[in-house]
C-alpha cells in the first residue's frame, strides 16, 4: 500500500468503526436478523430518525456489511450480508454483539488520548464505576472473544491430566465451560469480582455444568502478599489466567503470579494467555496497539513481552517455561511449580 493510501486509511478508520458500532448498539442488526426491512420500518421499530438512519444504512451497504434490494412492491429493503450474519445477529452462537458494545464504550476513552498523554493517567471513570450495562457488555464481550481462543487452547494443549483448574479472572466462565466440555474428568473454579460471578453462574447453568464448575467471588489484588493465596483458594493442579495481566502493572502481575504459585499443588501448572509481544515491543502490531487501550483505561496495564513475563514467572518460583502461539495475536505461556 502506498504511504499516502495507508495514511488516509488510518486517519479515517474511526468513521467506519463508529458507523458499524453505533448501528449495532441501536439494534439495527438485531432487527435485520429477523427479516429484511425498509429504512422507514427500521426507523419506526427502533424509534430513530428515518433520514439519519437511511444515510447510515447506505454507508453500511457501501462497506458491504449490508445489502439492499427492491422488493415486489418497488420499495427498497435492507438485509445483513450473509457472510456477516453469524457475527452481527445477537442471537447467533457466533455473535460479536457484546464485544462490539464494549468497543462502543471504549471509543469515548480513546478520544481522550491527548489528555492521557499529558497527565500519564488513564481516563477517569465515573465515581460510581461501570454501569450495569457497561459491565455486562464487557463481560459478555469477553465471552465473544474467549470462545474461539478457548477452543484453540484445547486444541493446542493436553489438559487431560488436570483434575482441578482455577480460571482466575474467568469472567463469564467461557474457558472453564469449554475445558470441561472437552475433558469430562476436569472440575473448575471460576474466580472473579462479586458483580461478575452472577454472570458466570448464568453461563455455567446454561451449559449444564453446575456440578463440575463452581464460582468464587473476590478481588485477586485485595491483599498485597503473594503468600495470601486463601482468597483465591488452593489445592489446584492448574491455574489459567486469560487476558488479565495486560490490565495490570508489572508489580500487580508479579503479585498475581505469586498468588497462583501459592495456590498450586507441587508440580502444578500455570497457563498465561495474553497478547504477548516480541522483545522489540512493536510486533505483532495488534499487541502494540492494544497497549494504548490499556494506557487509556488502566493505571499500569500494557501488552507484555514473552521475555519479561517469563522473568516474572521465574522470579515467582516457576520453572520450565513454554511458549505457544494461538488465536489472533495471542500466545500461551506455561510454567510449572517445582
Amino acid at each position: 500500500m502506498e504511504a499516502r493510501e495507508r495514511l488516509d486509511t488510518m486517519v479515517a478508520g474511526y468513521q467506519d468503526a463508529i458507523i458499524l458500532l453505533t448501528a449495532g448498539r441501536l439494534g439495527v442488526y438485531g432487527a435485520l436478523a429477523e427479516r429484511p426491512r425498509s429504512a422507514a420500518e427500521l426507523a419506526a421499530v427502533l424509534e430513530l430518525d428515518q433520514r439519519a438512519l437511511e444515510l447510515v444504512l447506505l454507508a453500511l451497504v457501501a462497506a458491504a456489511i449490508l445489502e439492499r434490494e427492491t422488493n415486489a412492491d418497488g420499495g427498497v429493503i435492507f438485509s445483513i450480508t450473509p457472510s456477516f450474519q453469524p457475527f452481527l445477529d445477537p442471537a447467533s452462537e457466533d455473535t460479536a454483539a457484546s464485544i462490539m458494545n464494549h468497543h462502543c464504550h471504549l471509543v469515548g476513552r480513546w478520544a481522550q488520548l491527548a489528555d492521557v498523554l499529558r497527565s500519564g493517567q488513564p481516563v477517569p471513570r465515573a465515581v460510581e464505576g461501570r454501569s450495569e450495562a457497561e459491565l455486562r457488555a464487557f463481560i459478555c464481550g469477553m465471552k465473544d472473544v474467549s470462545l474461539r481462543s478457548s477452543q484453540e487452547v484445547v486444541a493446542t494443549l493436553d489438559l487431560s491430566g488436570y483434575k482441578r483448574l482455577l480460571d482466575l479472572g474467568g469472567g463469564p466462565a467461557t474457558s472453564a465451560i469449554t475445558f470441561c466440555q472437552h475433558h469430562p474428568e476436569l472440575n473448575c473454579v471460576v474466580f472473579d469480582l462479586p458483580e461478575v460471578v452472577p454472570i458466570a453462574a448464568e453461563e455455567i447453568a446454561a451449559a449444564g455444568l453446575g456440578k463440575r464448575i463452581t464460582t468464587l467471588a473476590g478481588d485477586y489484588l485485595a491483599t498485597d502478599s503473594p503468600d495470601a493465596s486463601s482468597d483465591i483458594g488452593s489445592g489446584y493442579d492448574c491455574v489459567y489466567i486469560s487476558n488479565i495481566i495486560h490490565s495490570l502493572s508489572p508489580a500487580e502481575t508479579a503479585l498475581l503470579v505469586g498468588k497462583s504459585h501459592a495456590a498450586l499443588d507441587a508440580g502444578g501448572t500455570i497457563i498465561l494467555k495474553d497478547f504477548f509481544l516480541a522483545d522489540s515491543r512493536t510486533e505483532p502490531a495488534f499487541g502494540a496497539r492494544f497497549s494504548i487501550n490499556m494506557l487509556v483505561g488502566t493505571e499500569g496495564g500494557k501488552s507484555y513481552t514473552w521475555t519479561e513475563t517469563e522473568q516474572i514467572l521465574t522470579d515467582s518460583g516457576f520453572v520450565d517455561c513454554q511458549r505457544h502461539e494461538i488465536a489472533k495475536a495471542s500466545g500461551l505461556l506455561l510454567a510449572r511449580k517445582a
